[in-house]
């Protein structure tokens, strides 16, 4: 069985003439969240034998932070350019060719890829806001077949409920 737990980056500094998007940094009140969050999917889910995110710094940094509070080394992070506002189709292309040894896996990313992720994985959802995740587990033992068909809702958390 593998288990994907997708994490919404937390808030980040509105966008602005001097910075690029990819650069825009989360405010304190998005560090509060994803630290908040990392510490919840500790308790709900345990430690993900990954954690998989968009290089983009707001997302990066959401990595950093819950990884911080689930007592995984920042170094392990793995960070992919090419997750940086990716679509759903190719978010299950990268989780396609992860490791079988990898069980479960913590991805942190941007709408609307992850929302269209969500929706496309069986649960309808408007937009999941900041700092928010949600989990499905999937009866399969190679992420090669991870399909829409195989997905199993296991959860959803606001971060303004934490």
């Amino acid at each position: 069985m593998k288990q994907l737990i997708i994490l919404r980056h937390g808030k980040a500094e509105q966008d602005t003439m001097a910075k690029d998007d990819y650069d825009r940094v989360l405010t304190e009140r998005g560090r509060s969240n994803a630290a908040a969050m990392g510490n919840y999917i500790l308790k709900r889910s345990g430690l993900p034998d990954l954690i998989l995110s968009s290089s983009a710094k707001r997302a990066h940094e959401t990595a950093i932070l819950a990884a911080q509070q689930l007592g995984y080394p920042e170094d392990l992070i793995q960070s992919e350019q090419n997750l940086y506002f990716a679509p759903a189709r190719w978010i299950l292309n990268v989780l396609s060719k992860l490791t079988d040894e990898v069980e479960s896996c913590l991805y942190v990313g941007h709408n609307p890829g992850i929302t269209d992720l969500i929706n496309a994985l069986g649960v309808k959802l408007d937009n999941l806001s900041t700092a928010s995740a949600v989990c499905f587990e999937f009866h399969i033992d190679a992420w090669g077949d991870i399909s829409a068909e195989r997905a199993n809702f296991m959860w959803l958390k606001i971060a303004k409920e934490l």
